[in-house]
C-alpha cells in the first residue's frame, strides 16, 4: 500500500512508492493544498434519460458542461457548454444530426467539438472550437473524466458487471467539508465502530488494487439495536463483510455481503467551487434469477435496501458538517485515515496538470 510522499512526488511518470511504515505519527502527511480542487478523475454528470432527444447541460466542477447524443450515434458527447463565439449556453440549443447547434447565431459543432458550420459565413476560425470530455454511459449514468483523456478506465464494483445489477434513484445532499474529507470518512474506523453500531470480528486491511485506488475491507458484527439492525439481523445475517474501493476521490464502490445477499451501493463525490462538496448515493442490487420474480420483487427489494442504506448514512451527512482536514490533529487510531489522505494526495493530479502528461 502506497502511502508516503511529497507534493513533488505527485507526477504521473512514476507509481509511488510501497512504503505503508513510513506514514507512521510524526511522519509526512499531506497539507491541504496538496490536494486538487478538481481532480483528473472519472465523475457522475447525469441520468441517460436527461440526455435523449435534446441537449443537458449543467454547472459541473468550475465550469458548464454540455452532454448531447449524435443521431448517427448512441454514445454521449461531453463538451464545453459555453458556445466559443459569445459563450451561449448550447444546453439551450439542440441537436442537428451529428453536431450540436448555438441557441445564439446556430453555429454547429461537431461531435469533436470542431465547429462544422457558421451560417452568417463560410470560413470557420481556430478558434471555434469546444473542449471535449472523455464520457461512458453505464446503469443508466453517464460518467465523465475530467482531463483530455482517462487516466485510468471507468471502474466498476469487483467481480460484478452492469448487466447483473439493478439500480435505485440515488439520494444525495451538500456537505459542508472538502471532498478529500468526505472520501477519508469511508477508512475511518473510528467512527464506523462509534456512530454506526458495528463492532470488528477481524482485523481490516487496506490495499492499493491499482495505482489510482485505494480499498478497505473489513468484517463487522451487526450489533445495534435499532430496528434496522434487528431486521437485517432477521433477513441478511448478523455479520457483514464490507469492502470499499476508492477512486480518486470521486467514485467509491462499496459491497455489503451478508450471509444470506449483499447489497452494493456508489457513492459519487462532485467539488464544488466554494469548498463544499455534493454528494450522491446510487443503490445497487443483483437481478432476481428469472423473469417473473424480476417482475415481482427486483424493484421492491431494491427499495427497501434504498431505504435502509439512506438511514444507514444520512446521520453520516450531518457529523461531516463543518469537519475539515487538520493533518497536525491526527493520532495514531487515525492510521486508516492518514494512509489515505497520503495516497490520495500523491496518486491524485489535478486535471491541468494530467492533461500536459
Amino acid at each position: 500500500m502506497a502511502t508516503t510522499g511529497t507534493s513533488a512526488m505527485r507526477s504521473l511518470a512514476a507509481p509511488p512508492p510501497e512504503t505503508p511504515s513510513a506514514n507512521r505519527p510524526g511522519n509526512w502527511r499531506p497539507a491541504a493544498d496538496d490536494f486538487p480542487a478538481f481532480p483528473a478523475s472519472w465523475y457522475v454528470f447525469c441520468e441517460s434519460s436527461q440526455v435523449r432527444d435534446k441537449p443537458f447541460s449543467k454547472q459541473f466542477l468550475d465550469r458548464r458542461l454540455v452532454a448531447y447524443r449524435p443521431a448517427s450515434s448512441d454514445a454521449i458527447v461531453v463538451m464545453d457548454a459555453d458556445c466559443a463565439h459569445l459563450g451561449s449556453d448550447l444546453g439551450a440549443g439542440r441537436v442537428a444530426g451529428d453536431c450540436i447547434r448555438c441557441p445564439f447565431h446556430d453555429w454547429e459543432y461537431g461531435p469533436n467539438g470542431v465547429c462544422r458550420k457558421i451560417p452568417a459565413q463560410e470560413s470557420i476560425p481556430e478558434f471555434a472550437r469546444q473542449r471535449c470530455y472523455p464520457a461512458e454511459e453505464r446503469n443508466g449514468l453517464v460518467f465523465v473524466f475530467n482531463g483530455e483523456r482517462p487516466l485510468y478506465p471507468l471502474p466498476y464494483f469487483p467481480g460484478r458487471s452492469p448487466d447483473e445489477l439493478i439500480r435505485a434513484r440515488p439520494f444525495g445532499t451538500v456537505l459542508d467539508c472538502p471532498w478529500y474529507v468526505s472520501g477519508a470518512n469511508a477508512f475511518d474506523l473510528q467512527h464506523f465502530r462509534a456512530a454506526h453500531d458495528r463492532r470488528l470480528v477481524a482485523e481490516p486491511r487496506t490495499e492499493q488494487p491499482d495505482r489510482f485506488a485505494f480499498a478497505a475491507l473489513g468484517v463487522f458484527a451487526v450489533a445495534g439495536d435499532t430496528w434496522q439492525d434487528r431486521v437485517t439481523r432477521r433477513f441478511a445475517g448478523d455479520e457483514v463483510k464490507l469492502a470499499i474501493t476508492d477512486w480518486c476521490g470521486s467514485l467509491s464502490f462499496a459491497s455489503a455481503e451478508f450471509r444470506r445477499t449483499a447489497t452494493y451501493g456508489l457513492v459519487a463525490r462532485e467539488p464544488l467551487p466554494d469548498g463544499r462538496v455534493r454528494v450522491d448515493v446510487y443503490v445497487f442490487a443483483r437481478r432476481a434469477s428469472g423473469p417473473i420474480r424480476r417482475v415481482l420483487f427486483d424493484r421492491l427489494i431494491l427499495q427497501i435496501r434504498r431505504l435502509f442504506i439512506k438511514r444507514f448514512l444520512t446521520a453520516d451527512a450531518i457529523r461531516l458538517n463543518g469537519v475539515r482536514y487538520t493533518p497536525d490533529r491526527l493520532i495514531e487510531a487515525d492510521q486508516d485515515m492518514i494512509d489515505y489522505y497520503c495516497w490520495l494526495a500523491r496518486a491524485t493530479p489535478d486535471a491541468s496538470r494530467a492533461s500536459s502528461q
